[in-house]
């Protein structure tokens, strides 16, 4: 048997047919976004009533990820910041450096809270597109 009879022995006939272009254009926008590799299997997927899985891209999520990852980037920035003022108060032994380190460690944690409704503002419009009732 020869090669071509072994890649499509499992759809032996051949059916052929004619579209407008706007179909034509819309299947195209469908096999590009479906896991389907050729217009054939695509074709072949919708006579048969298979289910199509289709990826959509939405290009907002760049947005949103690029402000997500600043505002952990200067969250962790902080974080290191504290993890250093704590361990510097806990060498000293000078109350009054104590008291001081204990007011950077306070307008740092402002910062984070800050920060935190950075990321409460930047996540409320992801929940009301994707979360709608």
């Amino acid at each position: 048997m020869n090669s071509y009879n072994n890649k499509n022995q499992g759809y032996p006939r051949r059916v052929e047919s004619r579209i407008s272009e706007a179909k034509f254009q819309e299947l195209l926008g469908i096999l590009s976004r479906s896991q389907n590799l050729t217009m054939s299997g695509l074709i072949r997927d919708i006579l048969s009533k298979n289910k199509l899985v289709v990826t959509t891209y939405d290009r907002g999520l760049d947005i949103f990820l690029e402000q997500l990852s600043t505002i952990y980037q200067e969250i962790n920035s902080v974080g290191i910041n504290i993890n250093q003022l704590t361990k510097f108060f806990h060498q000293t032994g000078d109350l009054s450096k104590k008291l001081a380190l204990v007011k950077k460690v306070e307008a740092r944690l402002e910062v984070v809270l800050e920060k935190q409704d950075q990321l409460k503002n930047c996540i409320q419009p992801l929940l009301e597109k994707w979360l709608q009732k």
